[in-house]
């Protein structure tokens, strides 16, 4: 890992992460993430709308992660969608696409 734990740019393509998540049978979420999701009261596609409706202006910072079990960068997204100010987390790593955050900010 890089000795860096945040970076301005993405570390993941927007397009991809979109196209990772682009329907319901294609969420891969983390315990976490689903608990913020319910706590939203957001369905399934309303997730995959959220991050559907995102765009590179909502991109805040790539970090590293900070539990164990996550080796790869997380590109952190801060958007408003159904006028609720949602934060983001995403991870692609060897197992591929992963939401590692789906929160109010």
């Amino acid at each position: 890992m890089e000795n860096v734990k945040f970076n301005k740019n993405p570390k993941y393509n927007l397009d991809k992460i979109k196209s990772a998540f682009d329907c319901i049978d294609k969420l891969n979420m983390t315990v976490s993430a689903m608990q913020g999701q319910y706590e939203l009261g957001f369905s399934d596609q309303e997730v995959v709308d959220a991050i559907q409706a995102l765009t590179i202006d909502d991109f805040y910072k790539s970090m590293l992660p900070k539990h164990t079990g996550f080796s790869a960068w997380q590109d952190v997204y801060k958007t408003i969608y159904k006028q609720i100010e949602i934060y983001l987390k995403f991870q692609i790593d060897k197992r591929g696409e992963i939401i590692i955050s789906f929160k109010k900010r």
